[in-house]
C-alpha cells in the first residue's frame, strides 16, 4: 500500500472547490489498493431523490440489471437486517450459501455477476447520505488488512460525499428559482427575428425613404414599372406592413433590418 500516494488522492477529494464525479482514474487506484477485481461505489441521497452508482468494470447495463433486482440481493438485506450500516463486511460470510431461498437471487443475479467474494460497507453521513462501497472478488478471499483498508478509505470520501450533495442541492434549488421566475415573468414564446432583405430589396427602401415614387425608383434602377410594385410588395410583406408609410416609419424605428448574405 503506497500510503503517501493515499494521502494525496484522500486530499484530492477533501479539495472541495474542485467538485467531479469518481472517475477511472480513481478505481484503478481503489483496485490496486484492495486488489479487487471489481469496484462499485454508489452515492445516495434520499433527500435530494438522488442516486447513482460509478464502475468502470461494469457497464450501464449490468448497473440498470442490479437496480431491477436489487429487491432480491439476499446479502445486502442481511447486512441491513443486521445493522451492520458503518461497518465493513465480508458479504458472503452473512449468510451461508445453503441457506439462500430466494431463487431470483439463486437463478438471476449470481449467476449473472458471478461473484464469489464481496467486501462491502455502507457509510451513512447526515441521515439521508449513504455511500455504498463494494469490492468484488471472482476467485481469491479478501482479507482482514483489506477490509481495515476499505473502511479507511470510506471515511476519506466523506467531504467528497458532503460537498456533492450541497453541489447538487444548490442545481436543484437554482431550477426551483428559474421554474418561479418563469411563473411570475414568463418569456415571450414568440422572439422577433431579423428583418432580413436582399439587396435589391434594400436599395428599393433606401429609394423610398429618399421619398422617390415608385415611377423614380423604376428609372433610376433601370427596370419595370412591375417589378419595382412587387419588391415593394415584399417589403410589405415581410415587416407585416400594410402601406408604404407605415413601412417607412417602422424601418425609421427598427433595427432589426438586415442583409441577406
Amino acid at each position: 500500500m503506497d500510503w503517501n500516494k493515499f494521502a494525496l488522492w484522500q486530499q484530492e477529494l477533501i479539495t472541495i472547490q474542485n467538485i467531479r464525479p469518481i472517475q477511472g482514474e480513481d478505481f484503478s487506484l481503489l483496485s490496486s489498493w484492495i486488489e479487487a477485481d471489481v469496484i462499485t461505489i454508489t452515492l445516495v441521497d434520499t433527500r435530494l431523490s438522488f442516486q447513482h452508482t460509478w464502475s468502470p468494470q461494469l457497464s450501464e447495463q449490468d448497473i440498470a440489471f442490479y437496480g431491477t433486482h436489487k429487491a432480491h440481493d439476499v446479502y445486502l438485506n442481511t447486512y441491513l437486517k443486521q445493522g451492520l450500516i458503518g461497518s465493513s463486511q465480508f458479504m458472503h460470510e452473512l449468510l451461508p450459501m445453503q441457506k439462500i431461498q430466494d431463487p431470483i437471487f439463486i437463478d438471476t443475479l449470481q449467476p449473472y455477476f458471478k461473484f464469489n467474494h464481496s467486501l462491502s460497507q455502507i457509510a451513512c453521513y447526515p441521515k439521508h447520505l449513504y455511500l455504498i462501497f463494494t469490492a468484488h472478488r471472482f476467485s481469491k478471499p479478501f482479507d482482514r488488512n483489506a477490509r481495515i483498508l476499505q473502511q479507511q478509505i470510506s471515511h476519506s470520501m466523506a467531504p467528497w460525499v458532503l460537498a456533492s450533495h450541497y453541489h447538487n442541492l444548490a442545481q436543484q434549488q437554482a431550477y426551483f428559482a428559474s421554474q418561479q421566475c418563469l411563473q411570475h415573468f414568463p418569456l415571450s414564446a414568440k422572439f422577433t427575428q431579423p428583418i432580413r432583405l436582399t439587396q435589391a430589396e434594400n436599395q428599393v427602401l433606401n429609394l423610398l425613404t429618399e421619398g422617390e415614387s415608385g415611377s423614380d425608383i423604376a428609372r433610376i434602377r433601370n427596370v419595370s414599372k412591375e417589378t419595382i410594385k412587387s419588391q415593394i410588395k415584399s417589403l410589405l410583406h415581410k415587416t407585416g406592413t400594410r402601406h408604404q408609410n407605415e413601412l417607412l416609419s417602422r424601418y425609421a424605428h427598427d433595427e432589426l433590418f438586415t442583409m441577406s448574405h
